[in-house]
């Protein structure tokens, strides 16, 4: 059996171990939304910050420009949230949570794992779906940049990262049981923070075209987990289990 065949059997071993893990993650709203009619007001408070958040940015949000927007008293606001950092938290929260059930939807298809020697190929298609999913959420770049410009939100992204690099490492390291545990978390986690930034670039950056942007990302990120560079020491020396 060639090495790739066995690749593609360990992967669909681990897949369905896998899949019960990425299936149920449900990261948590800092405020779970109300029932009923309360439903209805959570929402216009949810829709209104995040279109004033795409319009002024996080800096010049209020919670009294919040609920002029939403049509509903500030009374209303504060039934959820304390402040606007709870909102803008809220917002990063269903951001992240899309994202994710985006990408447990994607790799549980297969995602670049069904066919390595289509992996920069199912990556790119990755971040076009992320793409999609990102620029559907109102005022998402400024809910993006906040998780990273503000210090109190930090925790959001840094938890969202980890909970799919831990997702991913139990995954890969059936596949790649020769790299040491501490060096495969490490490459899964950079590959899933440098795809977060993916989103980002093809938000902002208007004079790179977002398919030229897909194919080039998923061609550095693409890189198979076991590659090593010629002449390189073997990994037991470097990272010893």
């Amino acid at each position: 059996m060639s090495a790739e065949m066995k690749q593609k059997k360990a992967a669909k071993g681990a897949s369905g171990r896998a899949s019960a893990k990425l299936a149920k993650s449900k990261p948590s709203l800092l405020t779970e939304p109300p029932k009923g009619r309360g439903l209805v007001t959570y929402e216009k408070l949810m829709q209104a910050a995040g279109e004033l958040l795409g319009e002024v940015g996080f800096e010049r949000l209020s919670t009294n420009a919040i609920c002029a927007r939403a049509g509903l008293t500030p009374p209303a606001l504060y039934r959820y949230f304390r402040d606007k950092y709870d909102v803008l938290e809220a917002l990063a929260r269903r951001l992240l949570k899309r994202q994710n059930d985006a990408f447990a939807a994607w790799f549980l298809k297969g995602g670049t794992w069904a066919d390595p020697s289509h992996r920069a190929a199912s990556l790119e298609d990755w971040f076009r779906k992320s793409a999609e999913v990102t620029s559907s959420e109102p005022g998402a770049i400024w809910t993006l940049r906040a998780l990273r410009a503000l210090p109190i939100l930090a925790h959001i992204r840094l938890e969202s990262q980890r909970q799919t690099t831990d997702q991913m490492f139990e995954f890969y390291r059936r596949l790649y049981p020769d790299i040491p545990p501490q060096v495969l978390w490490c490459r899964v986690r950079v590959v899933a923070e440098f795809g977060f930034v993916v989103d980002e670039f093809a938000l902002e950056e208007d004079r790179v075209p977002p398919d030229l942007l897909f194919h080039e990302a998923a061609r550095v990120l693409g890189i198979p987990y076991d590659y090593e560079p010629p002449g390189s020491k073997p990994l037991s020396a470097k990272f010893p289990r």
